[in-house]
């Protein structure tokens, strides 16, 4: 048994099944107002449960909504659908056509998407739709720019930007690690042939050669530049640490009190 929990007036919302632009595997998705949402499971390394309510969940996962850019799910469609070859650039098809997927009927309700015609236009040619590689190029290079000077105001690439200050490398290397930490996030939603093409677009003198090796920034075993560029990796998980409540709790005299466990035990038989 699953349940969502949504803000009110917050459950207008369809969910739909379209292949991962990378993988091409099945997907979740969410279309709210007009909005397109990405769902992404959350598992927890060891078992948990949720409190909702006066009910207990016993999965203790949680799955997440995001929003992505529509054009990153259209981007395979338009591929496929231009079929492009050395003696051709492809066909001009309309917006129907291209998203007329038997094995995804959902993919049709990307027509609903809020100002997805004016999207097109940033990567295809016409009113009627083929795929244009330079406006592709210069819409995805213009995605890199754009996180690039925000990088050190999203959340999630905070602790990053951190821990690259904290580096002893020079500012042109710590540059080009943020540059290919973003161009790995916008290639796990891009097919392969477009990866090597984005890949092509940037030369890294401070890194050298492109690796296939990706960078784990975000995690607890994040491996360490140092000067002379090479990646120390420890074998040893690092302990974890405890949030401020936990080493409060550990401080406290506990003497007495029982585990919250054995409210959950079986009362024993008189």
């Amino acid at each position: 048994m699953s349940q969502w929990i949504c803000q009110e007036n917050e459950e207008n919302f369809i969910s739909i099944s379209l292949p991962h632009p990378r993988t091409g595997l099945p997907a979740r998705y969410i279309i709210q107002d007009g909005n397109l949402f990405e769902a992404q499971r959350i598992d927890c390394s060891s078992q948990n449960s949720w409190f909702i309510k006066d009910t207990i969940q016993k999965d203790g996962s949680m799955i997440l909504f995001t929003r992505i850019d529509p054009l990153f799910l259209m981007i395979p469609f338009l591929e496929n659908s231009r079929r492009k070859n050395l003696e051709s650039p492809g066909f001009f098809l309309t917006l129907e056509d291209i998203l007329d997927n038997t094995d995804y009927p959902s993919t049709t309700r990307l027509l609903t998407i809020n100002n997805i015609l004016t999207y097109m236009e940033w990567i295809c040619d016409g009113k009627v739709y083929r795929l244009n590689d330079d406006k592709m190029m210069k819409w995805l290079k213009g995605k890199v720019t754009n996180l690039l000077s925000k990088f050190d105001q999203h959340k999630s690439l905070r602790k990053l930007a951190e821990q690259l200050d904290n580096e002893t490398i020079n500012d042109q290397y710590r540059q080009e690690l943020r540059t290919k930490f973003i161009l790995e996030v916008i290639m796990e939603y891009l097919p392969n042939y477009w990866t090597e093409q984005l890949k092509k677009e940037y030369k890294f003198d401070e890194l050298g050669k492109w690796s296939n090796q990706e960078i784990f920034y975000m995690t607890d075993n994040t491996p360490k530049y140092s000067e002379n560029k090479q990646i120390e990796v420890e074998d040893k998980k690092p302990k974890r640490k405890l949030t401020p409540g936990q080493t409060t709790l550990a401080k406290a005299n506990k003497t007495g009190m029982k585990k919250l466990s054995t409210f959950f035990s079986k009362i024993p038989k008189e």
